[in-house]
Formats: C-alpha cells, structure tokens, sequence
C-alpha cells in the first residue's frame, strides 16, 4: 500500500469532532510592547487579509485592521463560539 493511501485512510479514520473541541486561549501580555519599543510597537503595526464573502463561493475582499484589533476581534469570535456552545440553538 502507497504512503498515500495509508496517510488518507489514518486522516478518514480520525472522527471530526475530535478536531471540534480544540480551544485557544491567547494571553495579550505577549502583545504588549516593552519600553524599548513603545514609540513603534508590533501592535501599531497594519496587517491586512483576505476574507470570504458571506454567500459568495469566488468573492473575497481585504480587511486591514492593526495587530491589537486583530487580537480583539479574534477574541470577540472565539467568545461568541463559547456562547453558542453552551446555548442551545432552539427554533421558536
């Protein structure tokens, strides 16, 4: 049996919902500048990326934020993925 074929049937094997319960905590202490950098920090710095338009298969547009906004709206997603994990989507 090819490399291949053994590397995929150990991928299909692995049930997904192993990979669902993966949880991230960052630390912002990491983030923040020192003295010796403060005028000029990795924050301030303006990282731009592509994300997918909601509805679009092909459509993407740029979003620039700096890195701390980054940080922020990561951690506002990862929070609202907690919420959801713990209130049951109903239909009324």
């Amino acid at each position: 049996m090819s490399k291949f074929a053994i590397i995929a049937a150990a991928l299909l094997a692995v049930p997904a919902p192993v990979f669902a319960q993966i949880i991230f905590v960052d630390d912002l202490s990491k983030f923040t500048p020192t003295q010796s950098n403060k005028v000029k920090s990795d924050l301030d710095k303006v990282q731009c990326r592509s994300e997918d338009v909601l509805g679009s298969r092909l459509e993407r547009h740029q979003v620039c934020l700096t890195k701390e906004q980054w940080y922020l709206y990561e951690q506002e997603a990862k929070q609202r993925v907690r919420e959801w994990e713990v209130i049951p989507l109903t239909s009324h």
